[in-house]
């Protein structure tokens, strides 16, 4: 049976999933496999994965980490160390 869509009628479309790029050949296979989440697909593309993130991948993964490290040290010991005073004033060491 049709039923009546407008714009602001709510549909979420799932088509068949996406396996992403082609690797090239000698690549480690990815990990993961593909799911879809409700969630997410009221807000855009529900599909999450498949995942392969490579040698770049992961060496970006890394130097965030460490980065957001050295930035929240650096905001922790400009409160004298404090969890308490850093997270009571977390919004304003964002700015500083």
């Amino acid at each position: 049976m049709a039923q009546y869509q407008n714009i602001f009628t709510q549909v979420q479309v799932e088509g068949p999933a996406y396996a992403g790029v082609p690797l090239r050949p000698g690549s480690s296979p990815r990990e993961t496999q593909t799911t879809f989440n409700y969630w997410l697909g009221k807000i855009g593309d529900a599909q999450v994965g498949p995942v392969y993130l490579g040698f770049t991948g992961v060496c970006s993964l890394l130097c965030g980490f460490v980065a957001i490290e050295i930035i929240g040290l650096n905001m922790l010991a400009s409160v004298d160390w404090s969890p308490i005073e850093f997270l009571r004033t977390f919004c304003w060491l964002a700015l500083v």
